[in-house]
């Protein structure tokens, strides 16, 4: 058989076999057999909520004011003579008793300061509600962290105008201005009760303050006094001496009414003097830390805070003496943590028979 006759044969007899077509079942079934399906997952990102991210800032904002309220290696200034701390008891206590509720209201502005933007708009600070109480002790806070440790205080036993002890002392503000103080006193001592009391007038120009203290004589630093205006209105100030710390407490009677109670020392690190004040008695519960420091030449006052409680704020606030208007003011910038910083100002007192400005700009009259 040629070969083009076998090809011819093949060709009929294969279309006469009907072949079945499988490929529509085989499909089937295989669409039907348990698939393995690889599923590549998104990289995860850490991402806090933004009530998270306050919180977070918070916190670090008080662990950074512990740090610096409680540094590692604080150093105690050494306070070891009586007088020493009777002139220190008088600085702080004259400085609040001058302090008058009329300063507030007489200059009170304020405004939102600039480049400072915030997508929402947060509940009143807490400092708001504590800034007056804090403002008493600016004053005060001036001399301490300006004045020599000791107030270069010299003490005399003469005997004029039936005081036999005399101690003068000085302090500097932040213009460095200077003030004169003299406590005339007479001093008796009772070894059966270990006990010696201080009578006296402590006199700032032609201001006159009376004097009481008693204290023990087998240790004298621990002494407490009462330096008074009148009768209804005084400062009672205890200073206590321990293995771990120096502390005043101080509490405030104005017009008859005990206002607050608060507690001050100070510590002093790589020769940066700082004074903490926390407010154990009245309405404010706020701790502060208060020292100096100079911003383009010019000496501010820089707070740290922290103001406890169920939502609990810290924050800075950067004080400088305004000279520029008829009546010297603080400028205060307020700056809480995570809100919007705003500026307010307030009196300034001048001290009693200084005259104008506050003491005696350039030096003292010794």
């Amino acid at each position: 058989m040629k070969n083009k006759d076998l090809l011819k044969l093949i060709k009929t007899k294969s279309e006469e076999i009907n072949i079945k077509d499988f490929s529509t079942e085989i499909v089937e079934k295989a669409r039907l057999l348990p698939q393995s399906e690889q599923i590549e997952e998104p990289k995860r990102r850490f991402q806090l909520k933004p009530s998270l991210i306050y919180s977070f800032t918070l916190l670090t904002a008080v662990v950074a004011f512990f740090v610096f309220y409680n540094p590692a290696t604080p150093i105690v200034p050494q306070i070891d003579d009586v007088n020493q701390v009777v002139a220190l008891s008088s600085v702080t206590a004259v400085s609040l008793i001058e302090y008058s509720d009329q300063l507030i209201e007489q200059s009170d502005s304020v405004s939102l300061s600039l480049g400072y933007v915030m997508l929402d708009t947060p509940a009143v600070p807490k400092i708001s509600d504590e800034i007056d109480d804090v403002s008493m002790y600016l004053g005060t806070m001036e001399k301490l962290l300006n004045s020599a440790d000791n107030f270069d205080y010299q003490l005399d036993t003469s005997n004029p105008n039936g005081y036999t002890n005399h101690l003068s002392f000085v302090t500097k503000d932040i213009l460095n201005q200077e003030t004169d103080y003299v406590f005339n006193f007479n001093q008796t001592e009772n070894s059966n009760t270990n006990q010696f009391v201080m009578e006296g007038q402590i006199q700032i120009g032609d201001i006159i303050y009376s004097v009481s203290a008693h204290g023990e004589l087998d240790r004298p630093q621990n002494i407490e006094m009462r330096i008074q205006k009148d009768a209804s209105n005084y400062i009672d100030i205890s200073y206590g001496v321990s293995e771990t710390e120096k502390r005043y407490q101080l509490s405030v009677t104005e017009n008859g009414v005990q206002l607050q109670t608060v507690n001050l020392f100070m510590r002093q690190i790589n020769n940066q003097k700082s004074v903490y004040l926390d407010f154990v008695n009245g309405q404010s519960v706020g701790s502060y830390a208060f020292r100096m420091t100079e911003v383009n030449q010019v000496r501010q006052m820089l707070i740290s805070y922290y103001i406890p409680g169920s939502t609990s704020e810290s924050g800075e606030i950067d004080v400088t003496v305004d000279t520029t208007g008829v009546n010297v003011q603080y400028a205060m910038t307020i700056k809480p943590q995570g809100r919007v910083p705003y500026i307010i100002e307030r009196g300034r007192t001048n001290d009693p028979g200084s005259g104008p400005g506050n003491g005696n700009p350039g030096g003292s009259n010794h």
